[in-house]
């Protein structure tokens, strides 16, 4: 009797660890397949947030394209200033020889010429306005850029 016991037992404990086994199996794929579930979500979530970086370093090469365009405008007006000064002070020298010994001949040319500097003056002080005026957007835009992203972390 005893061993029909013991048989009876081991098989019993068998089938109870089996259903055990087979309850947290069932347990185990539901955490699995909720695990499945929240990584694709953490997935989907990663590729907006990516591209999201990307147009926003789109953004900022852009900025900084922008950036340069202005340097390079500036280079070009620090040329044309030195360009005008440098006519300028001929034009000082030719009025200084004038004064000396010049003719009604020499003067309408310096008056001619004194219009064409005038106007060159005028026109270098408008873009001067412009360079300036794009300046002051730039950095109005980059002051708000730089605040904004003090609540960044």
């Amino acid at each position: 009797m005893s061993k029909i016991f013991l048989t009876l037992a081991i098989a019993f404990l068998s089938i109870a660890t089996v259903g055990i086994a087979a309850d947290d199996h069932a347990g185990m794929k539901k955490d699995h397949e909720a695990a499945h579930k929240q990584h694709d979500k953490w997935a989907s979530e990663h590729a907006k947030t990516r591209a999201e970086h990307m147009r926003a370093l789109a953004a900022i090469a852009k900025l900084q394209a922008h950036i340069y365009e202005h340097e390079a405008e500036l280079v070009e007006h620090d040329e044309e200033i030195r360009a005008h000064e440098d006519h300028s002070m001929h034009h000082g020298e030719e009025i200084a020889a004038h004064e000396k010994d010049g003719n009604a001949k020499d003067h309408e040319a310096l008056e001619k010429e004194h219009a064409e500097f005038k106007a060159a003056h005028e026109a270098m002080a408008k873009k001067h306005d412009a360079v300036q005026d794009s300046h002051q957007e730039l950095h109005k835009l980059l002051a708000k850029l730089i605040e904004m992203m003090k609540t960044v972390k």
